[in-house]
């Protein structure tokens, strides 16, 4: 049997309960014609008669009462199934509540993913998240995310990449390494010490310190390499490299001790944050919340870090004091 369009069951429903073709003509607007038709179409689509017409009434046959009932009930679950789906799509376009995934570089999770979430679940209660740390252990891929907050948005189809702003980075070290190795005066004297890489792009492989008028173009030669910023600030801390890190995520622990800036008047120029998303789920009305609201923290995020290292040399003084 053909598939029964859902109209011809509503023209059927209407007519049977007004009982003419014309009251359902004005109830409807649509034209007696046009509801003949599709009466028509209907029985012979299901092949039994359902109405007994005749110049001044219509009256339902023994199908035709059968059919009423089903027809009533699947319109009833249609319309209540549509209301529902209404008020759901109302709600994610013009509320702020269901599902947010996001998707977060390793320096930003903690310490500014991390504390925007806390501000946007705060005044957003109905909304719940999940955050993954890129390149972690079943991390989803980007298309699959709400938002990818990054300092590279990788170059993919419908991606937009919103620019919430700049981050100055610097170099660190512990005092322990400085100790040991001495502390740099000059750009040019990096070369002869150890250096704890961020495995990236090799456009990155140099590093442009930059001084007044002056600049230094510096090729940090890894004695020990990470795809991760935790685990680079870790070995920073532990005394065994100089390490170039976000000037907010090594904030905390320079206000411990446990790590100190090696050349601060030379810097690197200052690096993008974005946040990326596929241009469709920017429609509504959650994540353009979120991204506003980011957008708005990124000015303060060397307020945000709370995560402090500790050095595992003071660890072991710590443990050897009677």
């Amino acid at each position: 049997m053909s598939r029964i369009d859902l109209a011809l069951v509503e023209a059927f429903v209407l007519v049977a309960r007004s009982g003419s073709l014309t009251r359902a003509e004005s109830l409807s607007g649509t034209s007696k014609a046009t509801l003949s038709r599709q009466l028509t179409r209907l029985e012979k689509l299901l092949g039994a008669q359902l109405l007994m017409r005749s110049p001044r009434r219509i009256a339902l046959t023994e199908a035709g009462r059968a059919f009423l009932v089903r027809g009533e009930g699947l319109l009833d679950e249609v319309t209540g199934r549509l209301e529902a789906a209404s008020t759901e799509v109302h709600a994610l376009t013009t509320g702020v509540s269901g599902r947010l995934s996001l998707l977060s570089d390793t320096q930003f999770s903690t310490s500014f993913v991390c504390h925007v979430v806390k501000l946007f679940l705060g005044s957003h209660p109905d909304v719940r998240c999940q955050l993954d740390v890129a390149s972690g252990f079943h991390a989803p891929q980007v298309g699959d995310v709400d938002c990818y907050v990054c300092s590279e948005p990788p170059d993919a189809p419908n991606l937009v990449a919103k620019l919430l702003g700049r981050l100055n980075y610097g170099l660190y070290a512990s005092p322990q390494y400085l100790a040991r190795h001495g502390t740099p005066a000059l750009p040019a004297e990096l070369a002869a010490h150890q250096s704890i890489v961020m495995k990236e792009p090799s456009e990155r492989a140099q590093v442009l310190l930059v001084s007044g008028a002056q600049s230094f173009a510096f090729h940090p030669e890894p004695a020990f390499e990470t795809n991760d910023h935790w685990v680079m600030k870790t070995f920073c801390i532990d005394g065994l490299g100089i390490a170039l890190l976000p000037a907010f995520f090594a904030r905390p622990e320079v206000a411990q001790g446990v790590l100190v800036p090696v050349l601060p008047q030379w810097q690197p120029e200052p690096r993008r944050i974005y946040c990326a998303y596929q241009r469709q789920r920017y429609m509504g009305q959650k994540l353009r919340a979120f991204v506003d609201l980011m957008a708005r923290c990124v000015v303060d995020i060397d307020s945000y870090n709370y995560y402090v290292g500790s050095s595992a040399a003071r660890r072991r003084r710590a443990g050897a004091r009677p």
